[in-house]
Formats: structure tokens, sequence, C-alpha cells
């Protein structure tokens, strides 16, 4: 910490292709109450006008890299971690916000030392721009030891996330490299093994949800879930309860991710496989709401 006794944030930005956006989350960062913060933006190789938006700010704190070939997302995202400084590590990617009070309240929070990482609850911007914001259902989100609860039911939104770079370091905990989907979740679920949470209700960042690639995006889930999963049952890193959790959560996301492709009886078939009730029911209430009007559209054309 530095003289005033305030932790310096390290706030990790990548990008690529981020001209429409990037703007407005770097201008979310400068807005911010708390201001003892460092702004690393890993440039992964774009093409477009990215860097002269960058190049505009001349605030000293905001510290720009660009990469010379273009990394997946979890090697770029653990590059621009090498390069901070601070001692807490925040994440917010370039067409995402935080709300001016964001670091401020989770910086209040990290100031108990018995915390290794908090989050918050979030909005989602609406399609018809910024003015609508819809609130993110995530109630009672849980602190403490949440691995058992998270494992059951994810809810921790990157955006959100502070980290104390310590656990990072000491656990020798990273996003892992294979992954373009689930890094997130799989290094939050590592965190949770390791460290104690702190889940703030209110919601401190805004998140914009892209729907154009999201059934390509669900299917990519699906296959490296697999490969996450498979690795845990070779390395024999689970007990029955928790392979019995993480099958549920692999069958739900296999589910959602085939959407209106599945059959009656498969549908019936995997919702037997999720032993989790939560997810059960929300898989059900994903088929009647989404599923079934597609699969009805779909026929006429047939």
């Amino acid at each position: 910490m530095n003289k005033a006794g305030k932790f310096k944030v390290s706030v990790i930005m990548n990008v690529h292709n981020g001209e429409k956006f990037i703007e407005e989350a770097i201008l979310s960062v400068i807005k911010q109450k708390y201001q003892n913060w460092e702004l690393i933006i890993w440039d992964n190789k774009s093409i477009d006008k990215t860097s002269f938006i960058i190049s505009k700010f001349k605030d000293k704190r905001i510290k720009y890299f660009k990469s010379d070939q273009f990394d997946k997302l979890y090697l770029a995202r653990n590059k621009a971690i090498n390069k901070s400084e601070g001692e807490l590590i925040s994440f917010l990617d370039s067409d995402d916000l935080w709300l001016p009070n964001k670091l401020s309240s989770q910086v209040e929070i990290m100031s108990n030392n018995k915390i290794d990482f908090c989050f918050s609850n979030y909005y989602q911007i609406g399609k018809r721009g910024l003015n609508i914001f819809s609130k993110k259902a995530f109630r009672n989100l849980p602190s403490g030891k949440i691995y058992s609860r998270i494992i059951n039911y994810y809810n921790v939104g990157i955006l959100t996330l502070c980290i104390r770079k310590e656990i990072l370091l000491r656990e020798n905990i990273s996003f892992d490299t294979r992954f373009s989907i689930i890094g997130d979740f799989v290094l939050v679920i590592e965190l949770s093994k390791k460290g104690i949470a702190y889940a703030d209700q209110k919601c401190l960042a805004c998140y914009r949800s892209h729907e154009n690639n999201l059934s390509k995006r669900k299917m990519l889930q699906v296959r490296e879930m697999r490969t996450w999963f498979n690795d845990l049952k070779k390395e024999n890193k689970l007990d029955l309860k928790e392979l019995r959790n993480i099958i549920s959560l692999a069958n739900y996301h296999r589910a959602i991710g085939l959407g209106h492709k599945l059959t009656f009886f498969q549908i019936i078939k995997i919702t037997l496989r999720i032993n989790n009730c939560f997810l059960m029911i929300r898989f059900l209430i994903f088929f009647m709401i989404k599923v079934l009007p597609m699969s009805k559209s779909l026929r006429k054309f047939k």
C-alpha cells in the first residue's frame, strides 16, 4: 500500500478491435471516485482505430501495450497481469463499464485482510443503448468459502471481480490458456477453493451483452467444459459430491448450447442428469420460453 494507506488497483483491460466502445470503458475508469489505480491496456493486435482512441488519453496511469501477435484471450490476460504493479487486480473488458463507486466500494471491502477476492451484482446494457439497463438476476450472491455454492450455480461476473494479487502469486493461480470461453469460470473456481470471498449485492458495473455469436459461444463453452471436466477426472481431484455437481453443470451447459436441436426424449434424458434442482428448473424454464417457440417457427420453414 502507499503512504496514504490505500491499495493501488491494477485494472486489466484486454482489447482486440475495440474502437466502438473502448473510449466509454476507459472513461468509466477515469471517473472512478477512487483514484489510486493503473489501467493496463493490452492491445491484442488490433487493426482498427483502437490505438488512436487510446492515444487521446494523456493520463499517466494508463499504460498501453500492443502485442505484435494475436493471442487467445486468457494468454493475453495473463500477459497483462504480469505488467501490473497494484496490490489488487480488477478486470474491465473494452465494451463494458463500471459505475463510479466500483473501486471505492471494493477497496473498502478489501481493507479486511481476511478477504482474498470480492465481486458484485451488475447491470446488463439494453439493446437500445446506455439508458436502458436490466439488473442481472443474481440474488443473494454468496460470501465466505463459496466453492460449493458456485460449483452448483456460477454467478460471478469478471467485470465485478477484485482479487488480492498476493493469493494469485501464493497459490500459483492464473488463467488457463487452453480456453476461450470458460477461463473466467475456471479461475474463480480455483480462487474459491483457496480463498475467502465477499459478495456485494449492489450493482457496481454494466455488462454489454452481444447476441450475434451466442449459439457458437454456447457450443464452444460445452466443449471446453468437457475438456476441463475430463482433466479433473484424470487428475482425480474430485470427491463424489463435487463430481455430481460438475456433471450437473456440464449437462446444463450442454442442454443450453444445443437448444432447439434437442429432441423431446433428449430433453427428458438431460433433465434427469441435472441433479441440481435449481439448474433443472432453470433449464426447463429456458426450454419453454426460448426453445419451444424457436422450434415451432423453424418447423414453418421445413
